[in-house]
């Protein structure tokens, strides 16, 4: 296959990354990078910053519309987690700060 014709397709395969703001109909809002999902949706991926309409913000990483790879979400009580997600969940080496300042550092599996 002729080199023009293996690069036409390696640009339609690969998605370009959008930066924007979106509110969710429940009133989240999500500010960062997006791509189209195939059903017209958007599919939160690259940085970005997620705000729960009771205060919750996750900022880090996002792939495949989920938090993966590093971030820290810090809820409005004052707990704090920093550092791996995969799939929604503390995954890897992370630290969780409670409220009162105590902290665990160490690794995480599935939130645990």
């Amino acid at each position: 296959m002729p080199a023009d014709k293996k690069d036409k397709k390696k640009e339609e395969a690969t998605p370009t990354v959008l930066k924007g703001v979106y509110v969710f109909p429940n009133g989240d809002k999500y500010e960062g990078d997006y791509l189209h999902g195939t059903d017209g949706s958007m599919d939160r991926s690259g940085m970005g910053i997620h705000v729960t309409t009771d205060g919750t913000m996750y900022e880090g990483e996002w792939n495949q519309d989920k938090m993966n790879g590093q971030g820290t979400l810090t809820h409005p009580t004052g707990a704090k987690y920093e550092g791996q997600f995969v799939n929604n969940q503390f995954h890897g080496l992370g630290t969780y700060t409670w409220p009162n300042n105590s902290a665990y550092t160490g690794q995480f599996v599935e939130n645990r």
